[in-house]
């Protein structure tokens, strides 16, 4: 008695706090816990967990690491729009001890995004902000970002050249800043590590200024130092191929082929050295090295998106050379390697009246993971790459894509986050409150025990008659769940991990039943294919029982569709009944139902047990008077922590109000955003097909005039032997001829002499 005394004063004594206790270093965990997202590149979930701590704690020690990880989480996540302001929050404070270390890789970024989005307001600002630091607190790499803003903002990308239409003027480069950009690259020490890019970009330059010598001579200084990083090896090997280029063009053909030749194996650009030395050696009339670099390219790189226009120029190489029979092979081959796929890309336009309209509903249905496969044949992905406009629509699908999953993902949150807060046991969503209600529910299992011992000492020499032998009998009844109520920290431990185990176990149950579900779908997908492949051998006796066929795997594919629903439905509510788990839930609500009874009927008892006079009844009833004492300190407790509960749930269901709204707000927009992007991506989309199309049918043309160049040059051989054999023969003809009439006449001659 003395013991559950005290623990009730002691947890009397605990503070109950209004607000949410956090631990002393909260902001430090949650940066941690960031961190290691960031790491893990996983930069959403990285992202959302440095945005708490950027917008409730902006006085933190914690805030300008925050601050920077939270901007390059989101550029890292492909928000350039999110990232640039948070970058642009770091330069606007650099002049601030505490920001200056970032400053430099925050304008090295917002360099990056301007590019990208070809946006470069505020640019130049930024670099005056940057030059009233110190100059020694100026990293030599603001030099290389300003000389790399400057080169883009006076050559046009690639982009830009490719959406000028063909009746526009092209974009004209701004060679007073381009000169600037020269300098500037030129300006970069040897000792900074941008030194090769820097000089790679000044043979760019000149290059664009069509200053080959000196382009030359910039390419050859970026190779004298070794490249030891990847960065550093990938400037090598594109300086490798600038150079082979240029030597090219001025018809340095030697050094050209040593060029390409330094392309290392391991590179990503080998592929291209390969293709491009044979155009060196074409040039240098050496047909049959050029054919050599094109087997190469075909056995080293069979995926290099150079390997049909290789096959094609192989092709021609070998009827250069004579050799019909390989030529046509080649030919022949990249025939029957596209040709089906020309067909194919054929087909689908002509089966359907507006191809666009037809794209557009190819984005609609597939626009959680639409790509190439989603409107090319698989013949076609491997040599069609996304570039330029289509590239930019998949961009923007995926991105559509992520905001339409994390809504998804925060509305689940915010219906886990109701269902607890809803819950009976929501005192467990607050650490140090839960502690003190399972502290309370301890002591009143403990007093309910404490009852047992009591009753058991006051009770036994009392005939058991009447009343009191109903409620004696019913006491013990209930006394068998005492024994299982928690009692200590670990009961409490022990009771929600066996009750989490069953939960596991049926989640378990749902993945198996999920991994058998899609073994169903296979297997229907599998018969539904070989349906179609054998519908062309299919006799028409078995054309019946096919369609019979058909008709019960639509029913199985649709009751697969409505099980998969049934188990997101299932592990949905196992969620919410997780989340559930913890003092007050209705194990512990059943306990309190079974405690109260118990103590009715212990003060029923003891009522009756005094009415028969019994001494020892008289001797229990201060301890019984002590422990009502106990349950009522212990009433005032819980009422000031259910209140602290319904106070903190309030100001939480408030919040998740207001996020509900904000969700249903992204919620609609996305959905005008998805209208929007049907339609723009739908005819991006078309005209990429269109382009893949006009490839695909550009190669069987040519691999078609091939074959014809391979026909005539046969029949042109055949045509010169035959020719050369009737010049031959009319020779030999004329020689008979000549001897004949040397004979006769030698005959002649001879005649007249005998007769004579």
């Amino acid at each position: 008695m003395t013991r559950l005394e005290n623990a009730t004063r002691a947890l009397a004594a605990l503070p109950v706090r209004h607000d949410n206790l956090q631990s002393p270093t909260h902001v430090e965990e949650r940066l941690t816990d960031g961190e290691l997202f960031y790491r893990l590149q996983d930069y959403i979930r990285a992202s959302i967990i440095f945005t708490d701590i950027v917008d409730n704690y902006p006085r933190h020690t914690a805030y300008p690491d925050a601050l920077f990880l939270l901007a390059d989480s989101l550029f890292r996540a492909g928000d350039q729009l999110g990232a640039r302001t948070r970058f642009r929050q770091l330069i606007d404070r650099a002049d601030e001890q505490q920001f200056r270390p970032y400053a430099q890789r925050a304008l090295g970024r917002l360099i990056e995004i301007a590019i990208h989005t070809r946006d470069f307001d505020g640019v130049e600002g930024y670099f005056a902000r940057l030059s009233r630091l110190p100059p020694g607190e100026v990293e030599a790499a603001t030099a290389y970002f300003r000389a790399k803003y400057l080169y883009n903002r006076a050559v046009p990308t690639d982009e830009i050249m490719r959406e000028t239409r063909a009746d526009a003027p092209v974009p004209q480069i701004d060679q007073t800043m381009l000169d600037e950009a020269r300098t500037a690259f030129e300006a970069v020490q040897e000792r900074s590590p941008y030194y090769p890019q820097s000089r790679y970009f000044v043979g760019v330059i000149y290059t664009l200024k069509q200053q080959y010598p000196q382009a030359i001579d910039a390419f050859r200084r970026v190779l004298r130092a070794p490249a030891t990083t990847p960065e550093h090896q990938q400037v090598a090997d594109l300086t490798h191929l600038s150079l082979g280029r240029l030597y090219y063009e001025t018809d340095q053909l030697e050094q050209a082929t040593e060029a390409y030749q330094d392309v290392p194996r391991t590179s990503s650009m080998f592929d291209i050295a390969l293709y491009e030395i044979a155009w060196v050696y074409i040039r240098m009339g050496d047909s049959t090295r050029a054919e050599r670099a094109l087997e190469v390219l075909t056995v080293a790189a069979p995926e290099s998106r150079f390997i049909p226009d290789g096959k094609i120029l192989r092709g021609n190489l070998l009827l250069r050379n004579g050799r019909f029979d390989d030529a046509t092979t080649v030919f022949r081959e990249v025939t029957r390697q596209f040709g089906p796929v020309r067909r194919e890309l054929d087909e689908m336009v002509s089966s359907h009246d507006n191809p666009r309209e037809y794209f557009q509903g190819l984005v609609r249905d597939n626009m959680a993971t639409f790509d190439a496969n989603a409107f090319l044949p698989p013949l076609a992905t491997q040599w069609a790459r996304a570039e330029g406009d289509m590239d930019r629509a998949l961009s923007i699908l995926s991105d559509l894509s992520q905001s339409r999953t994390l809504v998804r993902e925060t509305s689940d949150l915010i219906e886990r986050l109701n269902a607890l807060l809803l819950g009976s046991n929501r005192v467990s969503a607050y650490p140090d409150l839960r502690e003190q209600r399972e502290t309370s529910v301890s002591v009143r299992n403990q007093l309910a025990r404490l009852r047992q011992q009591l009753m058991t000492a006051e009770g036994e020499d009392v005939p058991e008659t009447g009343e009191l032998a109903e409620v004696r009998s019913r006491r013990r009844q209930l006394e068998e769940f005492l024994g299982a109520m928690p009692t200590t920290a670990g009961d409490f431990s022990v009771r929600n991990e066996r009750l989490l185990g069953r939960y596991r176990v049926m989640e378990r149950d749902l993945r198996n039943l999920q991994v058998d579900l899609m073994g169903m779908q296979a297997r229907i997908v599998a018969t539904d294919r070989y349906l179609s492949d054998t519908a062309a051998q299919r006799s028409a006796d078995t054309t019946q029982g096919a369609e019979a066929l058909q008709s019960e795997l639509a029913n199985q594919r649709q009751a697969v569709i409505q099980y998969g629903e049934q188990i997101d439905v299932l592990r949905h509510m196992l969620e919410r009944a997780r989340m559930q788990v913890g003092v007050g839930d209705a194990r512990y609500q059943r306990d309190e139902n079974v405690r109260e009874e118990y103590q009715q009927l212990v003060a029923r008892e003891h009522a009756l047990i005094l009415a028969t006079g019994s001494a020892t009844a008289r001797q229990v009833a201060p301890l019984f008077a002590r422990v009502d004492a106990i349950e009522t300190q212990l009433n005032a407790k819980d009422a000031n922590i259910d209140s602290v509960v319904e106070e903190r749930t309030a100001a939480l269901r408030t919040q998740i109000q207001q996020e509900s709204r904000n969700v249903e707000g992204y919620r609609t927009q996305i959905a005008e955003l998805e209208g929007e992007t049907v339609e723009v991506v739908g005819g991006v989309t078309f005209a990429n097909f269109s382009r893949v199309r006009q490839r695909f049918y550009d190669l069987v043309l040519r691999a078609d005039v091939g074959r014809i160049d391979v026909a005539w040059a046969v029949r042109e051989e055949h045509r010169s032997r035959v020719e050369n054999l009737t010049r031959e023969r009319a020779r030999e003809m004329r020689a008979l001829d000549d001897e004949f009439r040397e004979i006769m006449d030698d005959s002649g001659n001879a005649a007249p002499g005998g007769a004579h």
